[in-house]
């Protein structure tokens, strides 16, 4: 291929400065897929092909979209790689819209974006348009169908402002299954506006639905009934309260002089990684940690009533090695702070859809290139453990 400068004689310098860059790009296009429908038919000549003039498309340069001739021939065998290229700038393009769509972008930010940096147009329905396709992924994403087991469970609610005839925060309701591969997964993301037992009872019976059976564990924080919901869904024993969010619970109501020795204790009583630690030694550092604080703060006595010991501490039933990962609900809480930093930069959503479309994404985007791409090693030492406990549900 020539290069198009004034040396090489293909524009002269008197009208080089005519050409602007789309009619030089419209000519160099125009001229290879010639070049290439002339090649095919000389590779082919023995089965009588031949040209069969030309037909318009829209190809988009680096500042306006043009029209180019585009060879075919009679046979309707010919395929410009030429025409490859174009198409893949423009799928590109595409991506790029989708991309910034749901890092919160509006469908008019992102127009003013493709004008003003690219100088090329993209209308805020062809932005839509890539967007619809995207909604037809996720919500084949979003009903896939599960496998029968799962070893652990974590579900939380994340609250984002969206507009349906006025603004306010709804649930969206995200639960993480890890495999017994040791590979984490996305199991679901329901919009149910506010977090309630009833609606983690709808979202876990969808669940079922798609295939979900059993389960070793379901972490969760503390919201009243949940418990309940676990059980009615799957068995008797299977809830773990989040430990964060106990200790949230308590020190925000004791003075900031206690708060770090209240904090040190804690530790103490919610102790993991510890294989000599029972449920029975937890009870009594409890006895210590309320002889201690109770006079000072009356309501750390109700915290631990022994109707909520069962679930704060299920934890303690599986190996000491995975004990830090089950004990909590931090997987989502980080995946939540990941989603929070590209949402802030909507004030609110103008739907739901929207916002599931935001979300969608984020945690497409997470589950491939991290959940499902690494395995977690300690979970995958103790699987024989975590086999027999799934195989004693059954």
């Amino acid at each position: 291929m020539n290069i198009i400068t004034k040396e090489s004689g293909l524009f002269p310098e008197k009208d080089l400065m005519q050409y602007g860059a789309t009619t030089i790009l419209k000519t160099v296009y125009e001229g290879m897929m010639n070049a290439e429908r002339k090649i095919f038919l000389e590779e082919c000549d023995e089965c009588k092909n031949k040209a069969n003039g030309y037909y318009k498309r829209i190809a988009k340069g680096l500042h306006e979209a043009f029209e180019i001739d585009v060879p075919r021939d009679r046979a309707g065998l010919f395929r410009s790689e030429i025409l490859d290229i174009i198409d893949s700038q423009e799928n590109k393009n595409k991506e790029l819209a989708y991309k910034l769509y749901t890092r919160g972008l509006t469908t008019r930010e992102i127009e003013d974006i493709f004008k003003d940096i690219f100088g090329q147009k993209m209308s805020s329905t062809s932005v839509s348009n890539v967007v619809k396709l995207f909604s037809e992924e996720r919500n084949t994403w979003l009903n896939k169908p599960l496998q029968e087991e799962y070893t652990f469970i974590y579900l939380d609610a994340l609250f984002v402002p969206v507009r349906r005839d006025y603004v306010e925060k709804e649930a969206f309701y995200i639960f993480i299954g890890l495999r017994k591969d040791g590979r984490r997964e996305i199991l679901g993301l329901y919009n149910i506006p506010s977090e309630s037992a009833e609606g983690w009872s709808v979202a876990i019976k969808d669940l079922k639905s798609r295939g979900l059976k059993r389960t070793n564990l379901i972490i969760a924080d503390g919201l009243s009934g949940l418990s309940n919901v676990v059980e009615q869904e799957f068995r008797q024993g299977c809830f773990q309260r989040c430990v964060t969010h106990i200790k949230r619970g308590i020190l925000l109501k004791v003075r900031s002089i206690n708060k770090k020795e209240i904090a040190y204790d804690l530790r103490q009583i919610f102790t993991v990684g510890d294989a000599s630690y029972t449920l029975d030694k937890a009870k009594l550092l409890i006895d210590v940690f309320l002889k201690k604080w109770a006079s000072l703060y009356p309501s750390i006595r109700k915290v631990f009533a022994e109707e909520n010991l069962e679930s704060y501490f299920a934890y303690l039933k599986f190996p000491y090695q995975i004990q830090s990962m089950i004990y909590t609900t931090n997987w989502i809480e980080r995946l939540n702070r990941t989603i929070r930093r590209t949402q802030k930069i909507r004030a609110s959503f103008p739907s739901p859809q929207s916002a599931m479309d935001l979300i969608s994404a984020c945690l497409i985007d997470e589950e491939e290139k991290f959940y499902m791409r690494y395995r977690l090693t300690k979970f995958i030492e103790v699987t024989d453990f975590l086999e027999e406990a799934l195989h004693k549900l059954n």
